[in-house]
């Protein structure tokens, strides 16, 4: 069955169960919740389960527009041929009416065929684009749409209504909690300015450099007397380690075991300041006033979505750009001046203040 351009509103019939695929960031998946809760509306009745991977999936956890959600581990359970191979002999057998593929990507397309699902929704890019049934056709220059907007564009062509762009991310009461139980044993006071820092990101040039990291946190400490909670991902030691080292004053290191955890204290910090990354959009998820580091990313189509949320990020003549290939040693990240930083950080506290 060829594709097809669908108008806006054209309801499925006969869906009662649907696989979504995303299997990439946490950011990414967050970005994808309006478009679920979009998908939940519109087929109340229908099991939604959600295809992620182990980093991502427990962003879904009391999320009440999603039923069910199968992990796709492909370094670790699903490596190989063999298992690949029976991964895709379970999947089919659950028997999807629809698949979305909102995770543009070859990968995605080949998932949704194998399927067998006799709806396949998705974008008119990258290869096996011919197996899916229902495509959105068209492509997003960089600097124009939000991530959520695109999700969102592309359920609509099965969808009434516009959805609204609130991510969702839910803490449970425990873990809120344990959180707190964390800060007061770690002997930070409730009556005190919180302020968490997120140095890491996925890749070298979403980084701001550690020297400036540890001057903006002496600052912030002097400033406003704050407490500063560092914190850091997996393989991130060096990293908070040498901001520590280079700082003046003190900062408590964390490094929480789960993505939840991490979500848990960003929700008790007053400020969060951190790189284009996951924890970014989990801040935002959860509207905590934060100060958002960008590079070289298309900041338009990646910026926290949130209103408590402000970006800072050195305009260059060569964005929109190919990141990875850059041959100036991402000036835009590794020379953005600790004022600019300072200036949106004091801002938004003195803004929160009033």
């Amino acid at each position: 069955m060829p594709s097809r351009v669908l108008q806006n509103g054209d309801i499925l019939p006969n869906v009662n169960k649907i696989l979504i695929i995303r299997v990439d960031g946490v950011g990414d998946l967050l970005n994808s919740t309006p478009a679920i809760s979009l998908l939940r509306e519109n087929y109340p009745s229908a099991e939604i389960t959600v295809l992620a991977r182990p980093l991502n999936a427990p962003v879904l956890i009391a999320n009440p527009d999603v039923d069910r959600v199968i992990i796709f581990a492909r370094d670790g359970e699903h490596r190989g041929i063999k298992a690949r191979l029976q991964f895709y002999r379970e999947l089919r057998r659950e028997r999807f009416q629809l698949v979305v593929a909102m995770q543009t990507a070859m990968w995605s397309h080949l998932v949704a065929f194998l399927s067998g699902a006799s709806y396949r929704l998705g974008r008119y890019q990258k290869r096996f684009r011919s197996t899916l049934t229902h495509a959105w056709h068209g492509k997003y220059p960089k600097g124009e749409t939000h991530e959520v907007d695109r999700n969102l564009e592309l359920v609509r062509l099965i969808c009434k209504g516009e959805g609204t762009r609130q991510m969702k991310f839910h803490l449970l009461p425990d873990e809120i909690d344990n959180a707190k139980a964390y800060l007061e044993s770690s002997g930070i006071r409730f009556d005190t300015s919180l302020i968490g820092i997120h140095p890491g990101g996925s890749s070298f040039d979403k980084r701001w450099p550690e020297e400036r990291y540890a001057e903006l946190a002496d600052r912030l400490a002097r400033q406003y007397n704050a407490t500063i909670l560092l914190l850091r991902g997996p393989g991130e030691a060096a990293l908070t380690h040498n901001i520590q080292q280079s700082m003046q004053s003190n900062a408590i290191v964390h490094a929480p075991e789960t993505i939840r955890e991490l979500g848990a204290l960003l929700s008790c910090c007053n400020l969060v300041v951190c790189n284009d990354s996951g924890p970014m959009h989990l801040a935002a998820a959860l509207d905590v006033p934060m100060v958002a580091i960008f590079g070289p990313t298309d900041h338009v189509a990646w910026h926290p979505l949130s209103e408590n949320a402000s970006i800072v990020r050195r305009d260059m003549p060569c964005w929109p750009c190919s990141a990875h290939k850059c041959k100036i040693g991402w000036e835009c990240t590794k020379k953005l001046p600790v004022e600019s930083v300072w200036d949106a950080t004091t801002t938004t506290i003195e803004t929160r203040e009033k």
